[in-house]
């Protein structure tokens, strides 16, 4: 590895953007944003949008074994595009059309209850960043970090 690429996966539809920096879209397994070299099993980033998408994925039949892939990385991320009020705020400024606010059946409380697993059960970083501008800098930051790390 003699320079940092950074792999988007190809199923993001509105990736970052990281001027400067060699990109490559492709599939990865697992996360949303990796370094060419280190995607295996060395670094994985996900990215969440809002609140709506984060309580879709935690009731898909997928979910559990994402998590299993996700814990099995060295570093692992979750990064969040929105606050930890948003999450007690739930459903309100969630993404989801009001005239289907009242027929979530899922709580502030199960939300926290799933993060809060993510961390003490399978060892991933779950950081607010609040916008998709201060992710992306968290996550090139990881990346060079992580980047630095394995080179050693």
């Amino acid at each position: 590895m003699d320079q940092l690429k950074i792999i988007i996966d190809t199923r993001e539809q509105k990736p970052w953007e990281f001027p400067g920096h060699a990109t490559a879209v492709q599939k990865l397994d697992t996360g949303d944003y990796s370094i060419e070299g280190l995607e295996k099993d060395i670094l994985c980033i996900e990215r969440k949008q809002n609140t709506s998408e984060f309580a879709k994925n935690i009731v898909e039949k997928r979910y559990d074994d994402w998590t299993e892939r996700m814990s099995k990385f060295k570093y692992k991320f979750l990064l969040l595009e929105f606050s930890l009020s948003d999450v007690y705020l739930f459903p309100k400024n969630s993404g989801i059309p009001k005239h289907m606010l009242n027929k979530t059946k899922i709580s502030p409380k199960f939300l926290i209850k799933k993060l809060i697993e993510l961390s003490m059960l399978h060892d991933i970083h779950v950081l607010f960043c609040e916008s998709s501008y201060t992710a992306s800098k968290y996550a090139e930051t990881i990346m060079y970090k992580v980047y630095s790390n394995e080179r050693k």
